[in-house]
């Protein structure tokens, strides 16, 4: 089931929260920003709690409504805000009327919405969120996570979805406003589309993200890979990929390889050791569709590279840990490790 190398996944080293107890008005955030905003018990806390602190899904039921404003800190130098939840536009204590949040070009807004809720009076939260923000920023990701679609069919999740889409695009048209930046998720925290979500949204605010995308097309183009992720390991989270499209078997095949690695390094602990100075292989004999293997190159602790190509590459071991150990020692100078 191995090849060479080995696998050391620094799971070890966990990124908790950041609660910040000061005045919000007029305070100073980080540049690379994710803000999470949306009525109480939407399920945005649970969300980051799950990725960021390894929360168990059934385990969230019982937290209690976000007071004060929490962070957690990427790799990358990019900052996920966890703003309480919205009772009350107007009310002061609530750090969205301050507009100046929104400005920068490294800033995104992540909006959740609870599908099984009320989700007009989310909607006209979330209208009155995207008049200010793009009073101060016209280009501003706006990104909807339509939350909490487990246990609902696939036909009413798309009906939902579309039905949701087509709301925000008609009221901003009526508004003026530039509808080109709104994307529209569908989440629930008892699957892997919570990370896939948020990954689409950070990979954009990545320093070099441009740099890093080309350097991975590359990768896949010299190596006949199919698809190829730079993975957060801890957060499963992946932080750039190669130009093609992404697809979610896909990323759902590398998220659950990464928990049986993770296994299976917990139970070799202490035998397993690796340097930080070369990329490593990992070759895993494991089918997706068309007959596909994963691959996984160490780049550091906490960075990975998941590469999806067909069985042939296996034959290529030498070209893939030559490759390999190029695109890391590039991927280091661009991001910390």
């Amino acid at each position: 089931m191995y090849g060479q190398g080995t696998l050391n996944t620094g799971l070890t080293a966990e990124r908790g929260p950041e609660t910040d107890n000061a005045q919000h008005k007029g305070e100073q955030l980080a540049e690379r920003r994710v803000l999470f905003m949306g009525l109480p018990r939407s399920g945005k806390t649970s969300i980051l709690k799950v990725i960021f602190e390894g929360v168990l899904a059934y385990d969230t039921l019982s937290l209690m409504p976000t007071q004060q404003r929490t962070e957690y800190r990427l790799l990358t130098g990019v900052t996920v805000y966890d703003f309480p939840g919205i009772d009350d536009y107007s009310d002061t204590q609530y750090s969205v009327t301050n507009p100046e949040i929104y400005a920068g070009e490294h800033t995104s807004l992540v909006f959740v919405i609870d599908s099984q809720s009320d989700i007009q009076s989310s909607l006209t939260t979330l209208f009155t969120l995207m008049r200010v923000a793009q009073s101060v920023n016209p280009q501003l990701p706006i990104n909807v996570f339509v939350n909490k679609v487990d246990g609902l069919s696939d036909e009413l999740k798309q009906d939902i979805q579309q039905d949701i889409q087509q709301r925000v695009t008609k009221n901003m048209g009526y508004e003026n406003l530039n509808v080109a930046f709104v994307h529209v998720f569908l989440t629930t925290i008892y699957d892997q589309s919570i990370r896939e979500a948020l990954s689409r949204v950070v990979q954009y605010l990545v320093p070099k993200h441009g740099s890093l995308e080309t350097i991975l097309n590359s990768f896949c183009s010299k190596s006949s890979l199919d698809k190829v992720f730079l993975f957060d390991v801890v957060t499963k989270m992946y932080l750039a990929t190669d130009s093609s499209p992404t697809y979610s078997p896909q990323y759902i095949f590398a998220c659950q390889t990464l928990d049986m690695m993770e296994e299976i390094t917990f139970m070799c602990s202490g035998f397993m050791q690796t340097s930080d100075e070369d990329a490593v292989l990992q070759r895993i004999n494991v089918e997706l569709e068309g007959n596909d293997d994963l691959f996984i190159y160490q780049i550091s602790p906490f960075l990975m590279l998941l590469c999806v190509g067909s069985p042939e590459i296996v034959r290529q071991t030498s070209l893939l840990e030559f490759n390999g150990s190029r695109v890391a020692k590039a991927i280091r100078q661009i991001l910390p490790c």
